[in-house]
């Protein structure tokens, strides 16, 4: 009887270390998780390396949020010469929209030092160099403007503050020959991340929650400009004048912050 319950022992062990190890590996349990937070909304796919090591991707989904501004027109000398070549009065203010474009893909590394919930996290997250786009909300709008710059004298230099544009702090910006002119604010494409956080991307019991914070290593963001005068990178010297101070905040701000909160749920 003995044998018989030291043999059930070893085998109830065995069994147990059988367990504990199938638990482990690429593929042996997965996980997927449902969350929302500074980065979007989240869908994750994971699996356990070790007890130690996880690993898990997916996608951060940023609505493409929309804003309404206007701008003031840099008019200059020129605005009674417009409304004579045109036969139309020059708005003061042009309208234009500002869209935001953030979605992601990321792969994250989870290191669990101590075999608990708390974890450092390091990885990447990766997409599109444009963030923030801004452009005239009707498209063609300015047709007339390009049209009637460039039947002033030099007209193939427009810059300078020579026409009727932009005034991008020290920079002119004129529309192009459809008549738009548009901006764009561009980070790195590839974002490495580090952060810490609580919570199992496979949950021990089927259903578990997850919470990140970190960051963004995005580099040193840059404004392009994209009229008549070409696209070109606005510099802090063309920055100078008025208007300039909060693309000068932006061009500091070279890391973003991630908070995210996750359901998770094991499937295998």
């Amino acid at each position: 009887m003995k044998k018989f319950l030291l043999l059930c022992g070893v085998a109830l062990l065995g069994m147990s270390h059988a367990s504990a190890q199938e638990f482990y590996g690429l593929g042996n349990r997965v996980g997927i998780s449902v969350g929302a937070g500074l980065t979007g909304i989240t869908i994750d796919a994971a699996t356990c390396l070790t007890p130690y090591v996880g690993v898990r991707a997916g996608v951060d989904y940023f609505p493409n949020v929309k804003v309404d501004t206007e701008l003031d027109l840099e008019v200059g000398q020129y605005a009674n010469d417009y409304e004579s070549f045109t036969g139309n009065t020059l708005p003061d203010q042009m309208d234009v929209q500002g869209k935001t474009s953030m979605t992601t893909g990321h792969i994250l590394f989870d290191i669990h030092p101590f075999k608990t919930g708390f974890r450092i996290t390091a990885g990447a997250y990766f997409g599109g160099s444009k963030i923030i786009s801004v452009y005239n909300k009707e498209d063609g709008a300015l047709k007339d403007i390009y049209d009637f710059n460039h039947q002033l004298p030099s007209a193939s230099q427009i810059q300078d503050g020579k026409g009727i544009g932009l005034a991008l702090g020290d920079y002119f910006l004129a529309p192009d020959q459809d008549g738009n002119v548009k901006s764009t604010l561009e980070v790195a494409g590839f974002r490495p991340y580090l952060g810490i956080g609580f919570g199992h991307a496979v949950p021990k019991k089927r259903v578990g929650v997850q919470f990140d914070l970190g960051v963004q290593f995005w580099g040193t963001p840059k404004v392009y400009l994209d009229g008549d005068n070409g696209k070109k990178e606005l510099t802090e010297e063309d920055a100078d004048g008025d208007g300039g101070d909060a693309i000068k905040t932006l061009s500091k701000i070279t890391v973003y912050p991630c908070m995210t909160l996750r359901i998770t749920g094991r499937i295998l």
